[in-house]
């Protein structure tokens, strides 16, 4: 399954459980009714912000394979990501061995497996660890999001994320900040018995996610993009400006209208969604354009690379 349809799946569950009446308080007076809803949306939002956690994890590691699979040769990648690959890749498996062994799990076939990998890229072909990025704590932090731009050769960080957000009907005023909430907020309904968790906060998580997933695997999937284009090229030698191109497709009553800017003039006007990405998905690449689904709303319902 990929990073982005289960984290799909994730997300059609969360909405119906946010959806629940039991999760919105009656009245604003202490009740055992409101009281209940807290506690459910405490655990809603902690299972909320895990599910962004594996979804930057997972597309994490499929642009990590897919790196592997271009064969590249390791010189190419960027300082950052040799590094996260040795170094990077050694530390974090120190720490999931642990895990491992303490739940019971196979630990030596783990570090064996892993540290094959690690010593691979010594070699012409290689394989590039899963425990590279974003795997060396139990959580993860905004610095490390920027981290994983940093190894793909993409500068900017978060503002960067969200300049892609802005292009593509995000619509979160400050990306970073969205997600440093939603960590803290975790942290807070993981840790204080007493936190009161917001049912707005929870009601508006969806989208939040939606934000930082689409920007994120869209910049990924453009690095990916122009490294196999050029293999003779250093990460870093590709301006990723260059390969931002996107095609809309905005939902508008029971039509969708086909566009290259969000409200723009209308290159065609579909009856079905379903006829709509079937016919433009498959020259996307060819095109080096992503295709973004917008909802009533022009705001991101879902995207295709």
């Amino acid at each position: 399954m990929s990073a982005k349809t289960e984290l799909f799946d994730r997300l059609r569950y969360l909405n119906s459980a946010v959806n629940l009446p039991i999760m919105i308080d009656i009245g604003i007076a202490p009740s055992e009714h409101n009281g209940v809803a807290n506690l459910l949306r405490k655990g809603l939002g902690i299972v909320a912000f895990n599910i962004l956690e594996d979804f930057i994890k997972n597309i994490s590691l499929e642009s990590l394979s897919f790196i592997s699979n271009t064969r590249v040769s390791f010189s190419k990648l960027t300082e950052s990501l040799q590094e996260a690959s040795i170094s990077g890749a050694l530390s974090a498996l120190v720490f999931r061995s642990k895990i491992e062994k303490k739940d019971g799990g196979d630990w030596k076939t783990l570090v064996q497996d892993e540290a094959l990998k690690i010593h691979s890229t010594k070699n012409a072909t290689f394989e590039l660890s899963k425990f590279s990025l974003v795997s060396a704590n139990s959580n993860i932090t905004a610095n490390e999001l920027t981290d994983v731009l940093k190894a793909f050769g993409i500068i900017g960080g978060w503002s960067t994320l969200k300049q892609v957000s802005d292009s593509v009907g995000g619509g979160l005023p400050d990306l970073s900040q969205s997600y440093k909430n939603a960590a803290d907020r975790r942290h807070y309904s993981a840790h204080t018995a007493s936190f009161q968790y917001d049912y707005q906060w929870l009601s508006d998580i969806r989208n939040e996610i939606l934000a930082i997933s689409c920007s994120l695997s869209v910049l990924l999937a453009a690095r990916c993009r122009q490294i196999a284009s050029d293999l003779t090229k250093n990460f870093c030698d590709h301006d990723i400006v260059h390969a931002l191109n996107y095609r809309f497709l905005e939902q508008s009553g029971t039509e969708f209208r086909e566009t290259t800017q969000i409200g723009g003039k209308a290159r065609k006007i579909w009856a079905s969604r379903e006829d709509a990405i079937n016919h433009i998905s498959p020259n996307l690449i060819s095109k080096k354009e992503f295709l973004i689904v917008l909802d009533n709303s022009r705001r991101i319902d879902d995207w295709y690379l």
